[in-house]
């Protein structure tokens, strides 16, 4: 059997409202991809872990610049900046807890060679960075499953 002209025309109507839809639903999502303030949302926290390393190398640049400027030795020995009466008390305190043993092996954090202060900076941002790198990651794997589960 055929089907009506009616028949026909309804299912086209039908086939029309579900494209249209479609493409609404489609066109929805294509601008809020392209949102900034989505964007920033989604991806602020690289965003954010990125600037932070900018400024922590550039104000390191900035210093270690200026105390080259200034001859400024990098580290200050602290012990040539005691008075002489806390120099010969601290010897005698080192030569005693070495007497009773307590004084041990070097750490083994000693024996590594010293960081640069860049270094050192963007081994802390690294630190202060992975938390929110994984969180990030983690939420949206945890939006994909969802997606993935809903039907």
């Amino acid at each position: 059997m055929g089907k009506t002209t009616e028949q026909a025309r309804a299912q086209i109507e039908a086939s029309r409202g579900r494209a249209e839809l479609t493409l609404d639903r489609l066109e929805a999502r294509v601008r809020l991809e392209l949102s900034p303030r989505y964007r920033l949302r989604r991806d602020g926290a690289k965003l954010a872990a990125g600037v932070v390393v900018v400024v922590l190398v550039g104000t390191t640049a900035v210093v270690r610049s200026r105390r080259r400027r200034r001859h400024e030795p990098e580290q200050i020995d602290w012990m040539e900046a005691m008075p002489d009466e806390w120099k010969s008390r601290l010897r005698e305190l080192l030569a005693e807890a070495a007497s009773r043993g307590s004084i041990g092996a070097p750490h083994h954090n000693a024996a590594k060679r010293p960081r640069s202060a860049g270094q050192a900076l963007l081994l802390r941002a690294a630190r202060m960075a992975v938390p929110v790198v994984l969180n990030a990651v983690a939420e949206r794997v945890t939006r994909r499953q969802s997606a993935v589960d809903t039907p």
